[in-house]
């Protein structure tokens, strides 16, 4: 190149590296704003994920006490402790113990009544750490049942009405020493009754008892033994994870 061009080179050169310097400043602000934009909306999946995350952990804190445990074949977290009623019987003060060991009934009542306890401060405090949004509650299910021992005389005498009976006065025996579940804002409590059905449930192995008990009356004597035992409830404890508002209209939200 000759001397003549030199002038008009650098203007150009200087044009240039300007223009590209603007279009790189430009993408670089874009591509800011949207990796920010982009770190709200993981930042609002991460603030949901943890309060899942501290629900459960919370319900698995309560499976380390003497009263609950995680079944892992029905995926339920369930009291521990057994309690069996009386045949055709639903009051607290009427369980299969109080006919042979008075006082062991009454520690079984006070298992109950621990249990209660447990369940109530820690939905409490977890309310009042506020630590989970409100979308996410406890279910803790009251479930009575009753065995197959025949027992339907009408609408109103059978063994669902029994079962259920079993859990509603559960219910109000843990009202009588103020724990009051329903009465949590972070607890839905159900009272219900299955009948002859609902799991878990102890199954008698029929087969092995007609092969090691001959005789019939013998037979039924001790499957009447086996399945006597599902005149209890069951208390399970269940995690509830409303709506995960990840949708479009919370993403564009978070854009605004």
């Amino acid at each position: 190149m000759d001397g003549k061009n030199n002038g008009s080179f650098w203007p150009s050169y200087v044009d240039i590296m300007t223009t590209l310097f603007a279009i790189m400043l430009v993408l670089f602000t874009v591509s800011f704003s949207r990796f920010k934009i982009k770190e709200k909306q993981l930042q609002a999946l991460v603030d949901e994920y943890e309060n899942i995350i501290t629900v459960y952990s919370t319900v698995g804190a309560i499976d380390s006490t003497d009263y609950f445990g995680y079944n892992e074949q029905y995926l339920k977290h369930l009291f521990t402790v057994d309690v069996e009623y009386q045949q055709k019987e639903y009051k607290i003060d009427k369980l299969r113990l109080d006919l042979i060991d008075k006082d062991a009934a009454d520690r079984k009542r006070d298992s109950i009544v621990n249990a209660g306890r447990i369940i109530q401060n820690t939905i409490m405090e977890i309310e009042k750490a506020n630590v989970v949004s409100n979308n996410i509650k406890f279910l803790v299910v009251i479930e009575g049942q009753a065995s197959k021992v025949g027992f339907d005389v009408d609408d109103w005498r059978n063994n669902y009405t029994l079962s259920y009976l079993r859990a509603k006065f559960l219910n109000e025996f843990w009202i009588d020493n103020e724990i009051d579940l329903a009465a949590i804002p972070k607890c839905e409590l159900i009272v219900s009754g299955s009948g002859e059905g609902g799991v878990p449930r102890i199954m008698p192995d029929t087969a092995t008892l007609r092969r090691v008990y001959t005789d019939y009356k013998e037979y039924w004597q001790k499957w009447m033994i086996e399945e006597s035992k599902n005149q209890r409830f069951l208390i399970h404890i269940v995690p509830v994870i409303g709506n995960i508002d990840v949708t479009k209209e919370k993403i564009d939200a978070i854009k605004k």
